[in-house]
């Protein structure tokens, strides 16, 4: 790897970035607290979309153009060749209506379930990828790439592995019966499909002009759903303005710095340490909302985050193997140091458990 891929500046940038993306969610759950789902989001998609008009129009005045180019036959089907707009409007309003239903789940996660409980479940969205890609795209990935799945979903069975004591199954009950887990999971294969939109639309236009579009999309199918829905889009707002223009500032810093590290490092090392977010997730909960139990959160959602390093990374067999064996192995030790504290929480959950 180049010295450039390790630039000072790009991974400054990129952990950044990763802070900023969990203090984004810290904010949006702030924001989300007691209100009204869909018009609270309304007004912190509109706060993001406002955000990325103002770069915008920034960009537009330093001399840069808007340019929709060709994206090829539409789904690439050849007898659907369309001109560059109607391809372009066509993907996005596919984007817009997907990422719609994504904002629903991950932000109705963040309102009814712990922060260290749900986020760490965005790391299944590599997982999903293997088959979506495959069926998209035609490619399958390495089978050393299979190590990072065992390495998730190992990490999503020790998060609840307190409930050994009640039963083998328990903790992968427990995973579904967890609601912001679930919604996460939904989130995490919807994302799967998303990923490639987002490719061919940034491909199509540019950052940018993509990230404002599909903002204003967005927020105009909120607005929509929520004048269905009979919203109060007002009382979304009362004594809220503070935590609403704050995540909306932060998701678009957030994005800012993950595409300014690009120019700096590899991407993959980017999207790598933007997924260390999931540790610090929980440490957000902890810290912010005195989210307890988090020793097994933190055990693991590390694991989950080495699984999440052999999707993405370009590792070797050798340099997969030993990642896996590593963590495992720190896992094993981290798991045996807190045995005590786990036998005294699974006599506590044990009887509500059975009861269910």
């Amino acid at each position: 790897m180049s010295n450039v891929a390790l630039s000072p500046v790009g991974l400054s940038m990129a952990a950044a970035m990763s802070i900023t993306n969990v203090l984004t969610d810290v904010a949006r759950k702030r924001a989300l607290d007691k209100r009204d789902l869909i018009p609270a989001t309304f007004w912190i998609r509109t706060a993001v979309t406002m955000a990325f008009g103002l770069v915008l129009l920034w960009r537009i005045a330093g001399g840069a153009r808007v340019t929709i180019r060709d994206g090829g036959p539409l789904f690439g089907i050849s007898a659907l060749r369309l001109a560059a707009a109607p391809t372009f409007f066509i993907y996005l309003t596919l984007n817009v209506l997907l990422i719609t239903v994504v904002m629903w789940l991950y932000f109705r996660a963040l309102q009814i379930s712990p922060l260290s409980m749900c986020v760490p479940f965005l790391s299944f969205t590599p997982v999903f990828l293997i088959p979506s890609g495959y069926i998209i795209l035609g490619e399958l990935p390495a089978a050393r790439k299979l190590l990072g799945v065992v390495l998730i979903v190992a990490g999503s069975l020790v998060m609840n592995r307190r409930l050994f004591a009640v039963g083998w199954m328990a903790p992968v009950k427990a995973i579904f019966h967890e609601k912001g887990s679930r919604y996460m999971l939904l989130v995490s294969l919807i994302f799967s499909v998303t990923n490639p939109l987002d490719k061919v639309l940034v491909t199509m236009s540019d950052v940018f002009t993509e990230a404002f579009a599909y903002g204003l999309g967005l927020s105009i199918a909120f607005w929509i759903w929520g004048k269905a829905q009979h919203g109060d889009f007002a009382a979304a707002t009362r004594g809220n303005w503070k935590w609403i223009s704050l995540a909306g500032l932060l998701d678009a810093v957030s994005l800012l710095f993950q595409l300014g590290s690009y120019a700096y490092i590899a991407v993959v090392i980017t999207v790598s340490i933007k997924r260390a977010g999931i540790v610090l997730s929980v440490f957000a909960g902890w810290l912010f909302f005195h989210e307890r139990g988090v020793t097994d959160k933190v055990i693991a959602s590390s694991v989950m985050f080495c699984g999440v390093l052999i999707l993405y990374l370009p590792v070797s067999p050798a340099q997969a193997l030993g990642i896996t064996a590593v963590t495992v192995g720190g896992m094993a030790a981290a798991l045996y140091a807190t045995r005590h504290a786990a036998a005294h929480a699974a006599d506590d959950v044990a009887p509500s458990v059975a009861a269910r």
